[in-house]
């Protein structure tokens, strides 16, 4: 156990405080049928007086912040939108620390509701945690990765289990008001794994870019392989979390953007330092790339930091829906004919028609990751950062979402 998490034990247990008898009493969160929707006023943490300055005024006096290792002077060390006090003694009965919170590094937290039949299987969540373990994000704490809690809550009730949430967002709040406790709603995203939406075949939906919910609408083939689940967890709240077909736009297909937001590779992933099948956002800084030039030999160009040896590791790309050899660096089989020409040719990548599309740099999507919801996740100790949200919440109203990937029922990867 870390220094940090004896301090962070010892300060919880401090937090519970003791009964008549000696015991500890565990604060309990509400179920789904005990729901409140009242802020609680934080007690103040043990070893703090009134008295104590708490320069960034998140309710932890700077004397325990310093032993905590947090920022005296930011309500939020960890820049992930929730609190440095809700992280280490839980909030308005929500214990974010039972949970594995760490106000060093990054967290975001997703409960998960399921149609019957449709319970994720822990391996097909773990290849979703995995990737955001290995994100190449930074910590104050040293590590680097964000921990994504992705917590399976209760199964739908049948007869609540709508087979079409047909307009999808009004049946989606009628679930959730009932599934979802409102006092989770500054620190949880909101998933819901459902049969289908809009009387068609997506794969799922989030409600806006950035955005607090989102549905996996993949029943309607039996609830989809274990890599078509597992891709479309992420992409989906991939959008939550800030991220566009084409990461910084809508263009999809875009073949210099290697990401699970880019349809080709949503119920694939890639090869990444020769392990396949694995997920994950954009991490490459590609050049701009022009489909009327293609050159197999040459393949992509790295933007730094990126580099030649980062473009080698990255194999399993695809082009048109086809698996093609080589790598992002050279030898790229692009138009999959089995061998690599040297001469440039046009070829349409991005499925409009033409040949003459030139794409933009690509973004590294693990850096430009949006925490608040669009302004939805974030709670009361985070003070003055609190309402230091975009002029726009919204980079994509709900209203204006087009559905994700059309699966169709006998598609499997």
């Amino acid at each position: 156990m870390s220094q940090l998490q004896k301090t962070l034990l010892t300060a919880s247990l401090m937090f519970l405080g003791l009964n008549g008898c000696g015991d500890a009493e565990v604060q309990q969160e509400p179920t789904a049928s005990a729901r409140q929707d009242v802020a609680l006023a934080p007690p103040l943490p043990p070893g703090c007086l009134a008295t104590d300055r708490d320069a960034d005024q998140d309710g932890i006096c700077d004397v325990v912040e310093a032993t905590l290792g947090t920022n005296p002077n930011s309500s939020d060390t960890d820049g992930d939108r929730l609190s440095d006090y809700a992280e280490v003694y839980g909030l308005d009965g929500v214990n974010l620390p039972a949970f594995g919170a760490n106000p060093r590094r990054k967290d975001i937290f997703v409960e998960a509701d399921y149609y019957p039949g449709l319970f994720p299987a822990q391996t097909t969540r773990d290849r979703v945690t995995s990737a955001f373990a290995l994100a190449p994000v930074s910590n104050p704490d040293g590590s680097t990765g964000i921990t994504l809690h992705l917590v399976v809550d209760q199964q739908i009730v049948a007869a609540d289990a709508d087979q079409d949430l047909n307009p999808v967002w009004t049946d989606f709040d009628i679930i959730k008001a009932k599934y979802f406790a409102a006092n989770r709603a500054p620190f949880f995203h909101y998933m819901l794994f459902a049969n289908r939406y809009s009387g068609g075949n997506s794969s799922g939906i989030s409600r806006g870019i950035p955005a607090h919910d989102y549905v996996v609408t993949l029943g309607f083939i039996g609830g989809g392989s274990a890599a078509q689940l597992a891709g479309t967890i992420m992409h989906e709240l991939g959008h939550n979390i800030g991220l566009r077909h084409g990461g910084t736009d809508h263009a999809n297909y875009k073949p210099n953007y290697l990401s699970i937001m880019n349809y080709e590779y949503q119920f694939y992933g890639f090869t990444i330092g020769g392990v396949a099948n694995v997920f994950d956002y954009s991490r490459l800084q590609i050049a701009s790339f022009n489909e009327a030039t293609i050159n197999e030999v040459a393949a992509f160009t790295p933007v730094a930091p990126t580099t030649e040896a980062d473009l080698a590791r990255f194999g399993g790309l695809r082009f048109n829906d086809i698996q093609v050899a080589g790598n992002a660096s050279a030898n790229l089989d692009f138009n999959a004919n089995g061998v690599i020409q040297a001469a440039s040719y046009a070829r349409d990548l991005d499925r409009n028609g033409a040949t003459n599309s030139v794409f933009p740099a690509s973004q590294n999507d693990w850096l430009a990751l949006v925490y608040d919801g669009a302004g939805t996740i974030g709670d009361s100790q985070l003070g003055a950062l609190r309402s230091l949200s975009r002029e726009e919440p919204f980079l994509v109203a709900p209203d204006k979402m087009e559905p994700c990937l059309t699966v169709e029922p006998g598609r499997t990867p």
